[in-house]
């Protein structure tokens, strides 16, 4: 089965429960901050209108899981943990 698919199936499930959205954009906010990153620098970098990027550190919608890899390996982060919570 394809990887991809699988952690974009994992990401939207996991955001629908109670406080997910909200737990996953800190991460993306917290680690964001760390990489001293912008919101406009991070779109630019996945080619991704910063709207977006600053709706996803809002919790309201969450990236595709090759724009997760991308965030993780730009920002120096787990994909596991930054995208899903898991350790």
């Amino acid at each position: 089965m394809n990887r991809g698919l699988n952690l974009d199936v994992h990401l939207h499930s996991t955001l629908k429960h109670n406080g997910a959205g909200r737990a996953y954009a800190a991460r993306l906010d917290m680690t964001i901050k760390r990489a001293k990153a912008t919101t406009g620098r991070v779109a630019k970098l996945l080619g991704t209108p910063e709207h977006e990027v600053t709706l996803w550190r809002a919790g309201v919608l969450v990236p595709k899981s090759t724009d997760c890899k991308r965030l993780s390996e730009f920002l120096d982060a787990d994909v596991a943990w930054l995208c899903a919570g898991e350790a």
